[in-house]
C-alpha cells in the first residue's frame, strides 16, 4: 500500500497518495512506511509535520537512510543548519540519494588540517556551484583537488587557480587519481557539516570569476522563465510563462537578454511579433562550457529568473539577481526569509501556491525594475 501511495506521489496525484499513505500508516506503521509518508510533505511548507513523521520512522528503524534524508530536507528548509547537515550525510548511505565516490582508496576527510583533500561534485550544476562556496573555506587549512562536472571545469579553474580541476565526475572510473596524489576524499555537499552549521557561517560573498562579455549603454537584464528539470511537477511550480512578463518587459531603457536554456524559440518569436525585443545569445546560454554562460551573466546588470542553476551562477559571480520563488520552494531557498548563500540575490516569494500566484510577483518586480532604471537614469543625468 505504501509503495502504491509513493507511485501516486511520484506521478503527481497528491490527493490519492495522501489517502493511501494515511491508510498505510494505520495498518503498517513501519519505519519504511513512515519514511515514504514523510516524502509527501517535501516542499510543502509543513516542516514540523514532516520532521515529526521522520523522527517516528527513525525511532522504529534507526538505520533507515530515507527517514534521515527526509528529516535533513525539513531541517535544511527551516534553517536548522546545525542539526541538518548530519542528517544530510545519510543520503550517501547505499548511494540512496547522493553518490559516494570511492576515489583513490583513501578515507573520507574528517576535518584534519594540513592535508590534500579530493573534493568531488554531486547532484545538479546549481548544487555543485552552490556547494563550491565552501571551497575557499577548505583552502584556508588544506590543499584541494577538485573533481567536477565537465561543464564547470573552466569556470572552476579560473575561479580557484591553485586547485587542479578534473571534469570527470560523471565517469564511473576516472583516470586522474592515478597521477594526482591526495590524502582524503569528500563529497562537496558534505563540506556543509564543517563550514555552514549556523546562519552566521554563510559569508554570501562572490567566489566565482568570469570575464564579462561587452555590453551597451542600456541596463542589461538577463531573464529566465522556465525551470524544474526532469522531476514531475517542478516545471509547473518553477515556471512563469513569458507572456506574463509583459509588465517587466515594458520597462524602458532596458536591454533584455534571454538566459533560457530550454527550447524557447516559439515563445520568443511570439514576443517579437508583439513588439517585445529580447536578445538571443544561444551560443553562450546553451554552450557546453558553462564558463561561456558565466561570461554572459557577468555582463548583466541584473538577472531575473525562476529557480534554476542561473540563480547559483549569478549569486556566485556576485551579479544582482531577483528570483521568482514558489511559496514552498526547495530547501536551498528557505521557507522563510532570504537566501543565505548569496548576498546579491533577492527573493520574491509567491504569496499563494497556485499558478496565478505569480501575478503579484511579476508586478512587484516590474515596479522595482522601473525604480532601479529610473534611479540609474537620474545618476547619469
Amino acid at each position: 500500500l505504501s509503495n502504491l501511495a509513493l507511485a501516486y506521489k511520484n506521478s503527481g496525484q497528491q490527493d490519492k497518495a495522501l489517502k493511501l499513505f494515511e491508510e498505510s500508516v494505520k495498518t503498517d506503521p513501519s519505519g519504511q512506511t513512515l519514511a515514504n509518508y514523510s516524502a509527501l510533505f517535501i516542499e510543502s511548507g509543513q516542516d514540523e509535520k514532516m520532521s515529526a513523521i521522520c523522527k517516528r520512522a527513525i525511532e522504529l528503524e534507526p538505520s533507515h537512510p530515507i527517514g534521515h534524508w527526509n528529516l535533513a530536507l525539513a531541517l535544511l528548509a527551516s534553517g536548522q543548519w546545525d542539526k541538518a547537515w548530519d542528517e544530510h550525510e545519510w543520503g550517501l548511505v547505499n548511494n540512496c540519494m547522493r553518490r559516494d565516490r570511492e576515489l583513490g582508496g583513501v578515507p573520507v576527510w574528517d576535518g584534519m588540517p594540513g592535508k590534500r583533500v579530493a573534493v568531488y561534485g554531486e547532484q545538479g550544476l546549481g548544487d555543485e556551484i552552490m556547494f563550491a562556496s565552501m571551497i575557499p573555506d577548505l583552502l584556508k587549512t588544506n590543499t584541494v583537488v577538485l573533481e567536477c562536472h565537465k561543464r564547470l571545469k573552466t569556470l572552476f579553474e579560473k575561479s580557484f587557480p591553485s586547485v587542479p580541476c578534473y571534469g570527470m565526475r560523471e565517469e564511473a572510473i576516472p583516470t586522474w587519481p592515478e597521477h594526482e596524489p591526495f590524502d582524503y576524499r569528500i563529497s562537496i555537499g558534505s563540506l556543509g557539516k564543517f563550514y555552514r552549521r549556523s546562519r552566521d557561517a554563510f559569508p554570501g560573498t562572490p567566489y566565482l570569476k568570469a570575464d564579462p562579455l561587452p555590453s551597451g549603454e542600456k541596463v542589461r537584464v538577463g531573464i529566465s522563465w522556465s525551470g524544474g528539470g526532469p522531476k514531475l511537477g517542478r516545471v509547473q511550480t518553477r515556471s512563469v510563462p513569458l507572456s506574463w512578463w509583459k509588465s517587466i518587459l515594458n520597462v524602458a531603457d532596458v536591454e533584455f537578454v534571454s538566459l533560457q536554456y530550454t527550447d524557447c524559440k516559439d515563445e520568443l518569436d511570439v514576443m517579437d511579433t508583439l513588439g517585445y525585443k529580447i536578445q538571443r545569445m544561444d551560443e553562450y546560454v546553451k554552450a557546453e562550457d558553462y564558463y561561456e554562460t558565466a561570461r554572459l551573466v557577468q555582463s548583466c546588470d541584473l538577472v531575473i529568473s525562476v529557480c534554476t542553476s542561473l540563480i547559483h551562477l549569478s549569486g556566485a559571480l556576485g551579479v544582482p539577481c531577483w528570483i521568482m520563488v514558489p511559496k514552498h520552494p526547495a530547501w536551498r531557498y528557505q521557507n522563510e526569509g532570504g537566501n543565505p548563500w548569496y548576498r546579491s540575490v533577492r527573493q520574491y516569494r509567491q504569496p499563494e501556491n497556485k499558478q496565478d500566484g505569480w501575478i503579484p510577483v511579476v508586478q512587484r518586480i516590474a515596479m522595482d525594475l522601473d525604480d532601479l532604471v529610473s534611479a540609474r537614469r537620474k545618476r547619469v543625468a
